[in-house]
């Protein structure tokens, strides 16, 4: 997938696919891929052998990748995201799905359902807008940079509290009046 595929809790597929040679993961007894398995891909590559062969960065053979010490976290249950949108766009992967890291990024670890519905959420939104992307970009867009949505002061998920929906939720958590709640839902663009 590329950045502008993602879209608030879902995706695009636009039927683009990575060749992803891998050198092997080791501690899951995984073994590198041998090219000579896919002569459609190899009779691709070998168009570029003797780049491929230069490389500082290739695995045990020109058409092996390096070995990559993250590589199961792209299998793993993840947030994908656009760094530079219109409006919150964080999608809850659970199929393993593979993407550009260029335009767009990954967060693992726990409660990624309960995380992705705050972060898709128009108080979140204008919170992160207001406090911790410098204003965002002009009047609509926002600029999501990893350094700043580590700063986000999200609470971890509490059993009391359950609501129909992710912003009454989250009004609760910061105690928003519906005067509050209805200025951020009418400022943020979703």
């Amino acid at each position: 997938m590329r950045g502008r595929d993602i879209k608030r809790f879902s995706y695009n597929f636009a039927d683009l696919y990575l060749i992803n040679t891998h050198n092997g993961v080791e501690q899951n007894g995984i073994p590198p891929v041998n090219i000579d398995d896919y002569p459609a891909v190899k009779k691709h590559l070998d168009v570029y052998y003797s780049k491929l062969k230069e490389r500082e960065d290739k695995g045990i053979t020109p058409y092996n990748l390096r070995s990559c010490a993250y590589m199961e976290e792209f299998n793993k249950q993840k947030i994908i995201y656009s760094e530079i949108v219109q409006s919150p766009q964080f999608f809850l992967d659970e199929r393993g799905e593979f993407f550009v890291e260029a335009t767009s990024f990954l967060i693992t670890g726990e409660h990624l359902d309960y995380l992705v519905d705050w972060l898709n959420s128009s108080i979140i939104a204008w919170v992160f807008k207001q406090f911790y992307a410098g204003g965002g970009l002009g009047k609509k867009g926002f600029r999501y940079k990893k350094k700043f949505l580590e700063q986000l002061p999200i609470p971890k998920p509490r059993n009391d509290m359950k609501y129909e929906n992710t912003n009454d939720l989250i009004k609760a958590y910061l105690d928003l009046t519906d005067e509050e709640t209805n200025f951020i839902s009418s400022s943020v663009n979703l």
